[in-house]
């Protein structure tokens, strides 16, 4: 089965976390902002019924290998922007980030391989919702301060 274009999108991106030499902070913004346009053009989907789960990668292994290959990203400052502004900030880590994204994309790449693209949509857009897409705006805010503030590293 070819890929839909959102299926190309995941998988670029995990190709880029993972081959040939580390992105630069510009171009891992690029593709950041190419997973949240796939979002906004992705099908509705339907989820399939069958009760399959994909094999779990674990998390520690994960982390340690983004890591390695991302050793200047670390934590940031992050709050909910729904709170008032005096309440607790909140640390982000860019690295959970990418390991979170990282696992919700082959979750669906599994999905398409497996049960079919109507599956692999809705969960693109469904785990975009809940979770990943959050990591997505938080790391790209990272991402983007780090560039102002380092123009010539990237």
């Amino acid at each position: 089965m070819e890929d839909t274009a959102t299926i190309a999108a995941a998988r670029r991106f995990l190709v880029l976390l993972s081959d040939g030499m580390a992105p630069s902070g510009r171009e891992l913004l690029r593709a950041l902002d190419s997973l949240a346009m796939a979002y906004h053009q992705t099908p509705e989907g339907d989820p399939a019924n069958d009760g399959a789960a994909p094999p779990c990668r674990d998390y520690q292994e994960r982390r340690a290998s983004l890591a390695r290959r991302f050793p200047d990203y670390g934590y940031y400052a992050a709050a909910d922007p729904t709170e008032p502004i005096n309440e607790k900030a909140m640390v982000g880590d860019a690295i959970d980030d990418l390991a979170d994204i990282s696992a919700d994309l082959e979750e669906v790449i599994w999905r398409f391989q497996n049960l079919g693209p109507d599956d692999a949509h809705w969960h693109f857009r469904f785990l975009f919702e809940i979770h990943w897409g959050m990591h997505l705006r938080e790391l790209s805010l990272y991402l983007h301060a780090k560039a102002l503030r380092s123009p010539d590293e990237d």
